[in-house]
């Protein structure tokens, strides 16, 4: 059983307020999807850390991804599209703690898949 996402984020004011517009979305994800979030907001943060004066933008990897055809609502119940693009609302730091977040929720079920084999 999955614990709530917001087990694996600090208690910082920006993170808490992404969870709660976020979390409940986040937790419905399939892991396909969860593996596909953090792809796309680990490119749009690459962006940045490759070129300082990069335009970081998570709906561009969105719009690439989609293009590829790569199907980021294969699962799910809600606008998965719709809330990775608000994300380019939200500052660097706070993406990427939401990413770090991710990485955590989705742990376990990796390590899972890796002693399965």
């Amino acid at each position: 059983m999955s614990r709530a996402i917001d087990e694996y984020v600090s208690d910082s004011p920006a993170i808490n307020q992404l969870i709660q517009l976020y979390g409940d979305r986040l937790q419905r994800l399939s892991f396909y999807e969860r593996l596909l979030t953090i792809m796309t907001i680990a490119a749009a943060l690459s962006d940045g850390f490759l070129d300082a004066n990069a335009d970081i933008s998570v709906e561009r990897q969105v719009r690439s991804y989609l293009s590829k055809g790569y199907r980021l609502d294969r699962d799910l119940d809600c606008d998965l599209v719709g809330c990775l693009i608000e994300l380019d609302e939200c500052d660097e730091e706070q993406v990427t703690a939401l990413l770090v977040a991710l990485i955590g929720y989705v742990s376990d079920e990796l390590v899972q898949i890796a002693i399965s084999y």
